[in-house]
C-alpha cells in the first residue's frame, strides 16, 4: 500500500490529457474527429507544467510540480510520458488527506490494483525515499479535438474523445471502457468570455463532466481550450475534496 496514493496522482497528471467519449457503432459520432494534426502544441519535447492543489487547504498534492512530456508523434497520435517522484511518508500524508488511511490492507492494494492497471503506471519503489512512478498514454490531438486510447485500453482502432471544439452545453454520450464501465460525459459549461485562470492568462473553456463506478472519484470534469488543448482537470473525491490540476500549455 506504500504506493497506492502514487498511483491516485495518475488521474491528475495524466487524466489532465486524457478521456472522454461517444457511441463507439457509429462512425458519423464525438468519436469522429477531424482538424489539422500538425501542431505546435504537440511537437515531440514539448513539455507541459502541471499544478495541483486542493481549493482551501494546505494540501500536499501542492509540493508536487512535475511535467509531463510529448515522447512521439505519429500523424497525429502523440505519446504522453509522466514521471512524479515521492517517498513513504508523502504517500502516508496523503493516504490521510483522503481519508482512507484506516482502509484494510486488502481494501487498498484492490484499489491500487484498479488504478495501476487502467493507466498502465509502473511504479519502482526499491528506494522507499525516492519512488517514482511513470504513465505513457497515447491520444490523438487536432485543431478540432482531443482523443485518447486509455479507456480502450490502448487499442489505437477505438478512439474516444475528450472533447471536440464545436461542442455546446448539454452534448452528452456514454460509452463502456475496455473493463465494461459503463461512462457518461457530459458537455457543463461553454465559456463566451476569457473566465478560466490559468496563471497569469485567462482562456476561454468547454468543461466536460464524467461520471463513472470508480473506488475513490465522485466525477471528473476536463476543461480545454480550443487552442492549447486541455488546460485543467478537477476531481471530486466521494469525501467531497476537490483536487484541482492546472496544465500549463507551453504554446501559451
Amino acid at each position: 500500500m506504500k504506493h497506492l496514493l502514487a498511483s491516485l496522482l495518475v488521474p491528475c497528471v495524466i487524466l489532465a490529457l486524457l478521456i472522454a467519449a461517444c457511441s463507439e457503432d457509429d462512425p458519423t459520432g464525438p468519436n469522429d474527429l477531424g482538424g489539422e494534426t500538425n501542431l505546435e502544441l504537440t511537437q515531440v519535447g514539448q513539455e507541459f507544467p502541471i499544478s495541483i492543489s486542493v481549493p482551501g487547504t494546505q494540501s500536499i498534492l501542492s509540493e508536487l510540480k512535475d511535467s509531463i512530456v510529448i515522447t512521439a508523434n505519429d500523424g497525429g497520435i502523440v505519446t504522453m510520458r509522466g514521471i512524479v517522484g515521492f517517498d513513504s511518508a508523502w504517500v502516508r500524508g496523503l493516504e490521510a488527506e483522503l481519508g482512507i488511511s484506516a482502509l484494510p490492507i486488502p481494501s487498498k492494494r484492490a484499489i491500487l490494483e484498479t488504478y495501476m492497471q487502467r493507466f498502465g503506471a509502473v511504479i519502482d519503489s526499491t528506494d522507499k525515499q525516492a519512488m517514482t512512478m511513470r504513465v505513457d498514454a497515447k491520444l490523438k490531438v487536432t485543431s478540432e479535438g482531443m482523443q485518447e486510447f486509455v479507456s480502450s485500453g490502448g487499442d489505437l482502432s477505438r478512439p474516444f474523445t475528450i472533447v471536440k471544439y464545436d461542442m455546446n452545453v448539454g452534448d452528452s454520450w456514454e460509452f463502456t471502457d475496455a473493463d465494461g464501465v459503463k461512462i457518461t460525459r457530459t458537455v457543463v459549461s461553454k465559456s463566451t468570455t476569457d473566465d478560466y485562470e490559468v496563471g497569469f492568462w485567462y482562456l476561454k473553456v468547454i468543461k466536460v463532466e464524467e461520471t463513472r463506478e470508480d473506488p475513490l472519484m465522485e466525477k471528473i470534469t476536463y476543461v480545454t481550450n480550443h487552442k492549447f488543448g486541455l488546460v485543467g482537470v478537477h476531481m471530486l473525491t466521494k469525501t467531497g475534496k476537490e483536487i484541482k490540476t492546472i496544465v500549463f500549455p507551453p504554446t501559451l
